[in-house]
């Protein structure tokens, strides 16, 4: 069906967002603090033009937390309306699965001190004080997530068919 209104030389602008749930033994959420906007947010960022989303989601959680992970699955995907106030495009969040870190590397996760601009904190959050935390979105995002996990809905992330790895 052709689309009289869209026009194929310039298609919609959307932003890809992967971000990457992580949990410690206890089960606590590893959130950051953004000095950007209001809130905590799962560890992660925009993926650049030609970057696959595995590669986004590794490269933002390393440079937000000094995890190195490639996550290769995902949980849920949320899509978000553009906002004009903030002047930010639609898009989509994609929520990797990042796993259960062990007690030793829970331990030294800490901001890299190039992220010190662009993030005040980051902690292990436990569940039942994720919405003293997080806007009610990123709260219904991450339980989302958790929900989909604990199905095991964990889904593989494809490159032209192919799983990543």
């Amino acid at each position: 069906m052709a689309h009289a209104d869209i026009d194929p030389a310039t298609p919609p602008r959307r932003r890809i967002g992967a971000v990457v749930l992580v949990q410690n033994e206890h089960g606590h959420v590893l959130l950051v603090k953004p000095n950007y906007k209001p809130g905590w947010v799962l560890p992660g960022g925009g993926a650049h033009a030609g970057e696959t989303i595995a590669d986004a989601a590794a490269r933002e959680l390393a440079e937000e937390t000094g995890l190195a992970l490639k996550p290769t699955n995902y949980l849920v995907l949320d899509q978000v309306p553009a906002n004009g106030e903030t002047g930010s495009a639609e898009g989509l969040n994609v929520v990797l699965a990042g796993g259960t870190l062990t007690p030793e590397e829970a331990a030294v996760v800490a901001i890299p001190e190039a992220a010190r601009a662009e993030l005040e904190d980051l902690r292990w959050v436990p569940l039942d004080q994720l919405d003293t935390y997080t806007q009610p979105y990123q709260e219904r995002r991450i339980r989302a997530a958790l929900d989909a996990r604990e199905r095991g809905d964990c889904l593989p992330l494809l490159l032209l068919g192919e799983p990543v790895v």
